[in-house]
């Protein structure tokens, strides 16, 4: 009798294991045939289904026409129920950048916090996705959302004289050195400095408040 509750027990688990939200079973669905350069950015699942166990054996997805910018219905159809309309929003894929964890108001953001993507997404107005290191959170953020301009307050840009901490990496080595800005820049951009009694001029990532990775020459 207990190896048969065992047994029941690790089917139970192997079953919910496998089950996979609506959300992501219709993105999957669907991604074969969007248009490049286009992705899903929504799906507006109702609660009914939202709140359902299911796999993706269990679920059928049929695109009535073509996918196109903006919303769109698809049809979809679980096992043992009726076929609804889910309406989906379609968008242009841009550079967003997502957090890798829920943030807080008054939270200071590093390189960790952020993963810079390409994705379709309802946000109208994405932060700067290259200037967010350093940047101070306004509003909570969930883990995984794209960051809103409004959500974040920008570093000031360091000015033009401050000197930095540079770095060069050629494969597993790293010189370290220091040099002064240019002009002004915020962290994530392109920054000009000139390195110590060289005088040349080179240009490079500021990748923290004050580190710049040194590249090409300007």
């Amino acid at each position: 009798m207990r190896a048969l509750v065992l047994f029941a027990s690790l089917a139970l688990t192997a079953v919910t294991a496998s089950a996979d939200p609506i959300d992501a079973i219709v993105r999957a669905r669907l991604a074969p045939v969007i248009p490049v350069g286009f992705g899903i950015a929504r799906v507006h699942v109702p609660r009914a289904l939202a709140e359902l166990d299911v796999t993706p054996s269990q679920v059928t997805v049929e695109v009535p026409g073509e996918l196109k910018l903006g919303r769109r219905s698809v049809e979809v159809t679980v096992k043992g129920k009726r076929t609804i309309y889910i309406p989906v929003t379609v968008g242009r894929l841009i550079e967003v950048a997502v957090t890798t964890r829920a943030l807080v108001e008054g939270d200071v953001l590093t390189a960790a916090d952020l993963s810079i993507e390409q994705r379709a997404v309802e946000v109208t107005n994405p932060a700067p996705a290259s200037s967010l290191v350093g940047a101070t959170v306004s509003k909570a953020v969930d883990e995984g959302a794209a960051i809103q301009r409004d959500g974040v307050i920008l570093a000031p840009p360091l000015a033009r004289g401050t000197q930095v901490a540079i770095e060069m990496r050629r494969g597993g080595v790293r010189i370290r050195g220091t040099a002064i800005l240019e002009a002004s820049a915020r962290p994530g951009q392109s920054a000009v400095v000139r390195v110590g009694q060289t005088r040349t001029l080179v240009r490079g990532l500021l990748v923290a408040p004050s580190t710049v990775v040194l590249g090409e020459a300007p």
